[in-house]
């Protein structure tokens, strides 16, 4: 492990190399294989050329854009720091590299990649001892989860429900937790947040709520019914960013950079669903809607390019109280009025302003239903009314601000 270069995969065919730098300190260099076809671009951002690509400093952003962060970084560092000398982008990518979200895998040069290890879904749902059942997950599965975020997560692989399914040896699942001091009832916020996507009507990824709370499972969303993964960039990549540049940015661009990677025939629809993913982002107060938790997917490079779903929504303001936007809109982080809103629509999301009102609407809608299956979830279970009231408070504020009275 942490020799001086890692091989890239696209799906299972090998793609390229990339390696450390030997003239320029923390810069890294990425060569294709010769034989690679266009379809094996690692990126949209870098087609396939003869000339090496120069990360100019950190990792290239399609490599850095799965690297661990938060406790699973801290993880990785502590079950490692004493065999690795240097503790860099690269070594965490050969460590992680054999299970991404997206189609890329990496091994050390020469290496072949690594099936992932097998987790009941269904049992981590339905977990009521009172051992901390995410520490375990995290000691299993952190060398198969190359996911970014700074919450704790894994990509774990459920174990098989048909004979189809046994061939599968990728993540199948993201497991998510949180810190109970200080982010109380995290797992909760998201899954009734994402309910809310849903029954707006948006594209939205499966999500599993334990019966403990404690954890949000969501299903991956990059892969086909046939278990295939899909290609997977998300918007720091797409704007040559690294992961630090998540909140430099504004809605509006992100509009520019969607009509530039989206293909033409999905065109149309990514807007729509753009202008009601920051809908409902402003809605239910959530300041965490930056460059990372917005991606394209798609079947190669080039084809079908199109906005992935709804994978990660939850409001913040329950834990910053004063929180803003995550992104510029209108020039201000501030959360903005229905008319601002159907500003953005019209002038960036190329929407008329009948459509952006009834966008608004079903988001509107959609929060609305998931507030009264929240409320119906607490009459069930009494310990999370408090959260829930609180919640309903927020959402309900979000509404009287954006949604239009009648």
């Amino acid at each position: 492990m942490t020799g001086n270069a890692v091989s890239a995969f696209v799906a299972s065919q090998f793609s390229g190399v990339i390696s450390r730098s030997d003239l320029v300190e923390d810069t890294y260099l990425f060569s294709y294989d010769p034989e690679c076809s266009d379809d094996c671009a690692v990126s949209l951002t870098m087609p396939v050329v003869p000339d090496q690509y120069d990360s100019m400093g950190i990792i290239h952003p399609i490599f850095e854009m799965n690297l661990p962060e938060g406790q699973l970084r801290q993880k990785l560092e502590l079950m490692f720091s004493k065999v690795i000398r240097d503790f860099d982008s690269l070594s965490r990518l050969e460590i992680v590299g054999k299970s991404q979200i997206g189609r890329l895998r990496y091994a050390a040069e020469g290496s072949s990649l690594e099936d992932v290890p097998v987790e009941s879904v269904s049992k981590l749902l339905a977990y009521q001892g009172s051992e901390d059942l995410f520490s375990d997950l995290m000691d299993r599965f952190a060398l198969h989860s190359g996911i970014s975020g700074m919450q704790p997560k894994v990509l774990i692989r459920d174990e098989p429900q048909t004979v189809d399914r046994i061939t599968n040896k990728g993540a199948t699942h993201i497991v998510k937790s949180f810190n109970p001091k200080d982010y109380p009832e995290l797992a909760a916020n998201e899954f009734f947040s994402m309910k809310a996507a849903l029954y707006a009507g948006l594209p939205t990824a499966n999500a599993s709520l334990s019966n403990d709370r404690n954890l949000l499972i969501v299903e991956r969303f990059d892969r086909t019914e046939s278990g295939d993964y899909l290609g997977f960039e998300d918007f720091c990549v797409l704007g040559g960013m690294r992961s630090g540049g998540r909140y430099n940015s504004s809605y509006e661009d992100l509009a520019r950079k969607i009509a530039l990677y989206v293909s033409p025939e999905n065109h149309q629809g990514a807007m729509e669903q753009l202008f009601g993913m920051v809908s409902l982002a402003c809605v239910i107060k959530n300041g965490d809607a930056h460059l990372k938790n917005f991606g394209v997917l798609y079947d190669r490079p080039g084809g079908n390019v199109r906005l992935a779903p709804v994978y990660d929504m939850l409001s913040t303001t329950p834990y910053q109280p004063h929180d803003i936007l995550a992104l510029e809109l209108n020039g201000s982080k501030s959360f903005p009025s229905r008319n601002q809103l159907i500003q953005f629509g019209r002038q960036s999301c190329g929407l008329s302003s009948q459509k952006s009102r009834r966008i608004l609407d079903q988001v509107g809608n959609g929060v609305k239903m998931a507030t009264a299956e929240m409320q119906s979830y607490s009459g069930l279970n009494p310990d999370f009314q408090t959260t829930a009231e609180h919640l309903t408070r927020v959402f309900t504020s979000g509404l009287l601000t954006v949604m239009e009275t009648r």
